[in-house]
């Protein structure tokens, strides 16, 4: 915890608008982090004080738009942008999983100090896993945490029903990547990242894998490409090897479930909820799963006119999670399958 007194400098400065008593009371601070060894914070705090300035690639005026690239064909941008701000505490996730995205963060954190060894941070991972577990919140972290902007490749509007299309956006995507500095997400990846050996994926397809393999082998920018996939089976075994860091996220524990509730109903009062009970009661529930849990016994209580959190509302949610559940299951059950391959005849038979 910092001194009272740098504290007090602090809440001056800004209260006063007194810039250079906040920003000395701030570096002060920062100072003190470092040698507490606290480096993750400590950069963190420098970077927000600093406002990005030494990433002026990535800074622009927020009146300003960007120049986003676009499908030729149809005029869709092909990237969202956001600017996240969120910081590790938004994220649950297996302490394999955090520790993972806490040395990707530092080292782009220290980039200066890899440099100076001739080394770079690692600049391309694959996030795998079921789906609800956290991939797109932490990128999203990643991006608040690095004071970065995160940029979501809309595979929507990339693949093309035009031939050649679909590579010549990928073109446009790492073009646009390689000029500034972000967090890109490629979200849903085995959705153009599939193996070419499949059956029942025509040569266009493949043509857009290799066309992703070239480019990721040439990317040379500075900022972290992350893939993201639901569906690790249906990627292209080539694809694997082009990610420097593999990143599994699993479903949450049980003691998992319960910090999970208590993030997402921080702003109620939940003295007659029994945390323990409703994580025991949801076993293999996702975060997005413990998400719309709480969502809807929140809404349940502030329609009733409370700010507190009764037990059987929480009962309610619980019993409509279980009830999409089984509903799920059902359609997954009587879903058609894809007809099988057809043998190809050998030649000379």
């Amino acid at each position: 915890m910092a001194n009272g007194e740098l504290l007090r400098q602090l809440f001056k400065g800004f209260s006063k608008r007194d810039d250079a008593v906040f920003r000395a009371a701030a570096n002060a601070l920062i100072s003190e982090e470092r040698l507490k060894n606290h480096r993750l914070l400590a950069d963190d705090l420098e970077r927000i004080l600093l406002n990005g300035a030494h990433d002026t690639s990535t800074r622009r005026n927020a009146n300003a738009p960007l120049d986003l690239p676009k499908d030729r064909e149809r005029g869709f941008p092909l990237v969202d942008v956001a600017e996240p701000d969120y910081g590790w505490e938004r994220l649950v996730a297996l302490p394999k999983t955090l520790l993972t995205l806490r040395a990707l963060a530092e080292e782009h954190h220290r980039r200066d100090v890899l440099a100076s060894g001739g080394l770079r941070p690692r600049r391309k991972a694959l996030f795998f896993g079921p789906p609800g577990c956290g991939k797109t919140l932490a990128a999203q972290v990643l991006a608040g945490v690095l004071a970065r902007p995160l940029v979501t490749v809309r595979f929507d509007a990339v693949v093309s029903s035009y031939l050649g299309e679909t590579a010549a956006n990928l073109h446009r995507v790492f073009d646009f990547i390689e000029r500034g500095e972000w967090i890109v997400l490629f979200d849903e990846f085995d959705a153009i990242g599939k193996d070419r050996d499949n059956p029942f994926e025509h040569g266009e397809l493949k043509r857009v894998v290799n066309t992703l393999l070239q480019l990721m082998d040439a990317y040379r920018g500075n900022s972290l490409l992350i893939a993201a996939t639901n569906h690790e089976g249906l990627l292209d075994e080539a694809i694997w090897r082009r990610f420097e860091a593999v990143v599994h996220f699993g479903a949450p524990s049980e003691q998992d479930r319960v910090l999970l509730l208590r993030l997402f109903l921080r702003g109620f009062d939940t003295s007659n909820v029994n945390f323990r009970s409703v994580a025991h009661r949801t076993p293999g529930a996702t975060g997005s799963d413990i998400e719309l849990i709480t969502v809807e016994a929140a809404r349940a209580a502030v329609l009733a006119g409370r700010t507190h959190l009764h037990m059987a509302d929480m009962d309610a949610s619980i019993a409509a999670f279980h009830d999409r559940r089984a509903a799920a299951k059902g359609a997954a059950r009587i879903a058609p399958r894809p007809p099988a391959p057809k043998r190809q005849k050998r030649p000379g038979a």
